[in-house]
């Protein structure tokens, strides 16, 4: 509950910022050393550092202004009412702001469902991506208003026909994940693509795996050591025996893969063990 609240503030802070005309970054995120749920948030402007290059200016092609903006909130939660608070706000930046440019941003490019349906069926055509990006310019009365560039049009062609002939193991997964939602509310899952919509990494638990954390989920082991880029949560149930608590498939074995199947798992279960036990520690 507490990291649904927590997007709420989040997507609070990237709509204001959106309508203002800059772009956001999660700076520092503080956790609970006993629940383990997140207790404050800085959410800075992105253009809060100060960027130097060794590289003399005449031999830089694109030049980063140093900003060093100090544009910023920072929410909390407020065990007295139970939600996040605003707690310190800085409206004032460094730099000039543009609503107009803000749509731009990588942050903030977004093909909407009408336009996906165009690009398909264009695409199917055989129409150039040129000139769909062109048409869907003057449908919405010029480049500026899209929202998305020709380049995200491509993109996404790219990402369609990657994920209709070569994700055929990934649909299936889904398929089955959706079929199990379905016959049971209690099952979860969540699936982590990258930005051309490529598969890089699941976790699932279903109803039992839930019901026993309840009672098992002390110390958790992850086991990652089958060889594949699979990992299984693991429990000790009052008998000895080992109990599975949930399950997850790596795209690749980063930190930064791990890092969002434990967020994942631990947002399932609703709160943290007392101790993670993996392979390496």
């Amino acid at each position: 509950m507490r990291f649904d609240q927590l997007q709420m503030a989040q997507d609070f802070y990237v709509t204001y910022a959106k309508k203002a005309g800059f772009a956001t970054k999660i700076r520092t995120t503080t956790f609970d050393k006993i629940t383990k749920a997140p207790v404050n948030q800085a959410i800075h402007c992105n253009r809060d550092e100060i960027h130097e290059s060794r590289v003399k200016a005449p031999m830089r092609k694109n030049t980063i202004s140093a900003a060093g903006c100090k544009a910023r909130i920072y929410v909390k939660f407020d065990k007295d009412v139970q939600d996040w608070v605003l707690f310190k706000v800085n409206l004032m930046h460094s730099h000039p702001c543009s609503p107009r440019k803000a749509v731009h941003y990588h942050e903030y490019r977004k093909l909407t469902m009408h336009a996906k349906c165009v690009i398909e069926d264009n695409d199917e055509a055989e129409i150039r991506p040129n000139k769909t990006f062109l048409a869907l310019s003057n449908e919405a009365g010029g480049p500026s208003n899209l929202g998305f560039s020709e380049k995200d049009l491509k993109n996404y062609i790219t990402a369609r026909l990657r994920t209709s002939n070569v994700n055929a193991d990934v649909r299936e997964m889904m398929s089955y994940f959706m079929r199990m939602k379905d016959i049971n509310p209690n099952f979860f899952y969540a699936v982590k693509l990258d930005e051309d919509c490529k598969f890089k990494s699941a976790v699932w638990v279903d109803a039992r795996c839930r019901a026993s954390y309840e009672y098992y989920g002390d110390v958790v082991s992850i086991d990652s050591t089958h060889g594949l880029p699979f990992v299984s949560f693991v429990g000790v149930n009052h008998h000895g025996k080992s109990t599975l608590l949930g399950c997850a498939v790596l795209g690749n074995e980063e930190i930064t893969s791990y890092e969002w199947v434990f967020s994942q798992w631990v947002k399932c279960m609703g709160t943290a063990p007392q101790c993670i036990i993996t392979d390496q520690c």
